[in-house]
């Protein structure tokens, strides 16, 4: 007994020395971090809760600064910033690199494709480090996929009430991409596509009659100001910008910073699912709270039978690109495990 407690002390400083000796293993970096949104956006919390546990489990060897609303490089520039190195870690949409990506968009740029926000994560982590042509997309970017998100249940946001297809019918409404104006279209919208910064002004100019977004953004970006009427119902939900590194730099890293890396990601991915629902739940309340309409949508099914299914859609544009048999068997994976 009194050997043990004349060794107790020195076990515990040899923890100590350890546990020190981990922290130090990590090499000193300081990482500028792109984003394409602002940081007063609900989702910008999953950003700032990855780098700040990176720098705590590093024990502060590896600092990271953030660079909010593409203040390092727009949308035209993000992917060759990253894949050089010349910017560390970048938020991607992918469905704004459609031309240049356009399996890695799978998840991102289709509407009525998913519903299930974090099992729809699950499959994009899936087929971005197993699909073929996924892979090779990503390679020739020299890009490796960190971090992903996903933006809730989208829905539109009008000036006047809309409870039927009947109603929809020449109404202007906002999109983006290549395929949200699809689906408007084959309901008889107009869509516009508009950036979030100037939903707000189209409405007010008459430009735009709806807008198409979700709950949580809806009240980040104000629309309650010129939007008295929301829907209840759903286009599904689609993976958000992805957090990419060079993949020059990845393998580049020692073993136990990509491990540290992987780590905290997974513990963010975690922590981004409970925030977005959580955030989605809120805001609707301060929707009603701010005086909007929420309208029962009196025919959904019509209105989906009238939408082509946008797998199919994805796949016919990528036969014509020549990757048809490549693009079938994708679009029956993500059938089967959405």
């Amino acid at each position: 007994m009194k050997f043990s407690r004349l060794m107790a002390p020195a076990v515990a400083f040899c923890a100590i020395g350890a546990s020190a000796v981990f922290a130090q293993d990590y090499p000193e970096m300081t990482l500028r971090y792109s984003s394409n949104i602002p940081e007063v956006v609900n989702t910008s919390k999953i950003d700032t809760y990855f780098s700040s546990e990176i720098e705590k489990r590093s024990g502060g060897k590896i600092k990271i600064q953030h660079f909010w609303a593409n203040t390092l490089g727009g949308e035209s520039e993000i992917v060759d910033l990253v894949g050089s190195g010349a910017v560390d870690l970048g938020l991607i949409v992918t469905g704004n690199q459609f031309s240049r990506m356009p399996f890695t968009a799978v998840t991102n740029a289709l509407p009525l494709t998913y519903t299930d926000g974090p099992k729809l994560n699950k499959l994009t982590h899936d087929i971005f480090t197993t699909n073929a042509t996924i892979k090779a997309e990503l390679d020739a970017a020299n890009l490796h996929p960190v971090l992903y998100r996903y933006l809730p249940d989208y829905r539109f946001y009008c000036t006047k009430p809309i409870k039927s297809l009947a109603e929809m019918q020449n109404k202007k409404i906002r999109s983006y991409g290549s395929f949200v104006p699809i689906m408007f279209q084959a309901v008889g919208a107009i869509p516009v596509n508009v950036q979030p910064v100037d939903m707000i002004q189209s409405m007010q100019s008459g430009a735009m009659d709806c807008t198409y977004m979700f709950n949580s953004s809806a009240t980040a970006f104000k629309v309650d100001q010129v939007a008295k009427f929301g829907t209840d119902l759903s286009f599904g939900v689609i993976s958000a910008h992805t957090l990419f590194i060079s993949k020059t730099k990845w393998e580049g890293w020692p073993e136990n910073v990509r491990k540290l890396f992987e780590d905290v990601a997974a513990d963010a991915e975690k922590f981004g699912n409970e925030l977005i629902a959580s955030d989605e739940a809120k805001a609707a309340e301060k929707l009603a709270a701010a005086g909007m309409e929420i309208v029962h949508f009196e025919d959904p099914d019509a209105l989906k039978a009238k939408v082509p299914d946008m797998l199919d859609t994805w796949t016919k544009k990528m036969d014509e690109m020549g990757k048809g048999a490549e693009a079938k068997e994708l679009a029956d994976y993500i059938r089967a495990n959405r």
